[in-house]
């Protein structure tokens, strides 16, 4: 008996010290590790700061072209887009920003629905100089945000890339009712939860599960900030609030019916997802025939939409991967030629609601 508890003594002392070694490690890691600073400018929007990176070719080159917009999907930070952004600024100017809360950017305790989001990118886009017109090129919920910007500011938008976006309708469309939907921001809310404490222990400056996968290939700066950004329990707060809005952004998105003659690709991502990303009760075969079905209904918004879908991206390796990106690249450069033969807006007054 004596033995046995020595032994159980024993074990207890070897799994304290197998749990408290890497928070130690953890915790001074993190206090000593090093700040990545912006790779743009912060600007004032109106009491905060947003943070916007702008690359383009040398010389003249892209100077006749519109400047390319690049609007991040919910709680992705700006450095994400590097292969994106990379292969446009060979052509045009292109600007990728963080809303706030995210990224660089700082945090506001205003609502993040499409039209509080899209007044302070208008006011970002003004006070950085940016010159109009815009290609949007927007990620998952961002599909929402560029529908209404379109809604708001008539004249500024010359074309759109929607990257595997979401659309108003597709909590409907997967046959979610209100309480499961309401279960499933429970679970956000949990997991969120979860990961800020594995933040505030330091767990992630020894093992980094939210900086993996195809970002290992990004160049060593853009790893860099990639990692110092994802360890900043803002973030995760920005993540919660802009899900809690999804329902609000999407009926103001839902106002745009049309896209008139805009130049519009919608690229679907349709390599089946992990089921524990999919929302509860969806297989992956009902989310990808959904998703794809809504995206077709967003490119025949123009008479000049086109719908395409890369089969060895998911919704997040569309952009991580290299490849992925460089398939997307040449209907981005579409839009942005195109964007250059038509009117390239719609004529309408600005919404002053919603």
């Amino acid at each position: 008996m004596r033995l046995f508890k020595r032994i159980l003594k024993i074990a207890g002392i070897s799994l304290l010290i197998l749990i408290s070694v890497p928070l130690i490690i953890g915790q001074i890691l993190r206090f000593t590790a090093s700040v990545e600073p912006p790779a743009g400018e912060l600007v004032d929007v109106g009491g905060y700061k947003l943070h916007i990176s702008c690359v383009g070719p040398e010389g003249k080159t892209g100077d006749d072209l519109p400047t390319v917009v690049i609007e991040a999907g919910a709680g992705v930070s700006s450095p994400v887009y590097h292969w994106i952004q990379d292969g446009v600024s060979k052509t045009t100017k292109v600007c990728v920003y963080d809303r706030a809360g995210l990224g660089w950017s700082d945090p506001s305790d205003l609502p993040r629905d499409a039209k509080t989001i899209n007044t302070a990118l208008h006011t970002l886009l003004d006070r950085s100089g940016i010159k109009r017109p815009f290609v949007f090129v927007g990620h998952s919920i961002a599909g929402l945000y560029m529908r209404d910007y379109v809604e708001r500011y008539p004249g500024e938008v010359a074309g759109l890339v929607f990257l595997d976006p979401s659309h108003p309708k597709q909590n409907q469309m997967f046959g979610l009712t209100d309480s499961q939907r309401a279960e499933q921001m429970d679970s956000i809310k949990t997991k969120l939860f979860l990961v800020k404490l594995v933040m505030r222990l330091g767990v992630q400056e020894v093992f980094n599960p939210l900086n993996g996968g195809d970002m290992s290939s990004y160049p060593e700066n853009i790893r860099k900030q990639t990692d110092y950004l994802s360890k900043q329990p803002g973030n995760i707060d920005t993540v919660l609030i802009e899900a809690e809005d999804f329902e609000k952004a999407g009926e103001q998105a839902a106002q745009n019916k049309s896209l008139g003659d805009l130049p519009v690709v919608v690229i679907s991502a349709t390599k089946e997802m992990h089921p524990g990303t999919l929302p509860e009760g969806v297989s992956a075969e009902k989310f990808l025939a959904t998703f794809v079905g809504l995206h077709g209904e967003i490119a025949i918004l123009s008479t000049r939409g086109e719908h395409v879908k890369i089969d060895t991206a998911n919704h997040m390796s569309l952009i991580t991967n290299k490849e992925n990106a460089e398939k997307a690249l040449p209907y981005i450069l579409k839009v942005v030629r195109e964007s250059t033969k038509s009117p390239g807006v719609i004529g309408k007054p600005t919404m002053a609601g919603n």
